[in-house]
Parts: C-alpha cells; structure tokens; sequence
C-alpha cells in the first residue's frame, strides 16, 4: 500500500495562534460577572420571589423548604442555569470554527458554561434528593 499523499496545509498550530491577553481578561471578568449574578439571583430568587425567611434560607443540611412537593420558581431558576449554561457551550463550539482568537474564546465560554451547567445541575439534583428524602 502506498502512504497517504502529504497534504501541504495537514501542520500543527502555533503555541500562541488564537490567543489574546485581553480576551483572556474579558472571558475572567464574564465568568466572576455570572458567578456575582448566579449567586446573588438564586439568594433573591428564595427570598424575594418565594418569600422565604431568612432564618429558613440557612438549614443544614438543606433549607426546608426545599423538600416541598411542589415546583418552586427556584426549581426554574436553576433549570434556567442549566439552559444559559448550555448556550454558553454552543457559543464555545461556535468560537472554534468562526472566532478570530478561537482558543481564548472557546475556552472561556466552555468554562463558564461548564461551571453554570455543572451549578445548575447539581442544585437540581439536591432539590430532587430533598423531595425524596424530606
């Protein structure tokens, strides 16, 4: 059999191609501005919408009121993480082929829709183990 003709554009690519110091720092500001958001939304979200008290916001191992059978404006809250999270990870696939830096962007929004993904999920999941267990 004969090897594979060389194709001239088949080479690896630079260490630094698709890199850029301020985009990295823009990704950074993104990721703390959503972590700032998420958290403070899902505080607001439990006391203010639900009208939850204050002193019911700090059970252990979970707030009672998460073992409600019931669907919580909470519940949509997270599940709407999940959803942004997801967006999130479309726009990193997109980055890869349409980007000008496609690393610096892709990975940023890979991470943090990772990391809204991931949030979101598993406070579902403890919704879920405290309607089962509650």
């Amino acid at each position: 059999m004969e090897p594979a003709p060389h194709d001239p554009f088949d080479r690896p690519a630079e260490r630094l191609a698709g890199v850029s110091g301020r985009r990295e720092r823009l990704w950074g500001l993104v990721g703390g501005l959503m972590g700032s958001v998420v958290g403070v939304g899902s505080f607001v979200v439990a006391w203010l919408v639900q009208g939850e008290s204050l002193r019911e916001l700090a059970g252990a191992p979970y707030p009672p009121f998460l073992a409600r059978r019931m669907m919580m404006a909470l519940d949509y809250y997270f599940l709407g993480m999940v959803v942004v999270g997801l967006a999130f990870l479309t726009l990193a696939l997109a980055a890869l082929r349409l980007g000008r830096y496609p690393r610096t962007d892709a990975s940023g929004a890979a991470l943090v829709g990772t990391i809204l993904c991931t949030l979101g999920g598993v406070e579902l999941f403890v919704r879920l183990w405290a309607v089962l267990h509650g």
